[in-house]
């Protein structure tokens, strides 16, 4: 490039740098002119009709939004986890938006045109908070389903067509204790289940897959059948309840990253 064509362009530049800067003062001249005009007219026009127009004034982000987060999230329902019971009818969750969220498990109607049916009584909400992120909160055998409530995070069992589920986890005073991923065990009568415990340490932890006893009675601590590493997920049981099968990983990593498929024999005492 020659020394003159960069001497035209410096000044092209210039020169159109100084057409900017004109170009901008004689707007904001005009616009200065133009709201100094527009106050004074709706000053004089509110004056005579009676009363001042007045601004209001609030902190950044704290105004009054006509777009409400109910209008936002009342979009529609959100659905997942679904299950099929003993009579073939197919089950799953239903997030509500209009119920604040509230997570119910819903079953298919019995008769083609009628409405789902609500299984999930208003008082519970099925969803865990185990590890974070969350988990299948639900399963079923038969007519009997488990769910994590998500108010206290205790297992529940329920009967499909009974309105009263009942804990079979102990209570903890608090959401302290999750469960998620669990599975029946019909050689011991028992739910597979992974655990997360928060009564030692909010911030670390501890994660294991436990057992928890069906039975009607007292209500006992979960057993321990696996632990030792960082998180768990996906206990599986093979149909005669010999074998479960799981997912296990440990920091720093994720699952995605480095995680491990085990196999473990169950004892003769479970």
């Amino acid at each position: 490039m020659s020394i003159s064509a960069i001497g035209r362009q410096s000044f092209s530049h210039i020169f159109n740098q100084s057409l900017i800067s004109i170009s901008t003062k004689h707007f904001h001249k005009h616009l200065h002119f133009y709201n100094h005009h527009h106050r004074s007219k709706t000053t004089m026009s509110s004056s005579q009709e009676g009363f001042k127009e007045e601004k209001i004034k609030a902190p950044y982000g704290s105004w009054k939004s006509p777009i409400t987060a109910d209008i936002v999230s009342g979009a529609g329902k959100r659905l997942g986890g679904i299950a099929v019971d003993g009579k073939g009818r197919l089950l799953w969750v239903e997030s509500r938006p209009n119920e604040k969220g509230r997570a119910v498990l819903v079953r298919e109607a019995e008769k083609s045109g009628d409405e789902p049916i609500d299984i999930t009584p208003k008082e519970f909400a099925v969803r865990t908070l185990a590890q974070e992120y969350g988990g299948q909160a639900f399963a079923v055998s038969g007519d009997m389903i488990v769910f994590s409530n998500y108010k206290d995070q205790r297992l529940y069992k329920q009967l499909i067509g009974d309105a009263l589920p009942t804990p079979i986890t102990p209570d903890y005073g608090g959401p302290l204790v999750c469960y998620a991923d669990g599975v029946f065990d019909s050689r011991f009568n028992s739910y597979i289940t992974v655990r997360e415990d928060h009564c030692q340490s909010s911030l670390n932890p501890s994660t294991t897959i436990t057992a928890v006893k069906l039975s009607a009675g007292k209500i006992e601590e979960p057993k321990l059948l696996v632990g030792g590493n960082d998180f768990y997920a996906f206990p599986r049981m093979d149909p005669k309840g010999e074998r479960m099968a799981w997912v296990e990983w440990g920091h720093p990593n994720m699952h995605w990253d480095k995680a491990e498929l085990w196999v473990g024999y169950i004892s003769e005492d479970g």
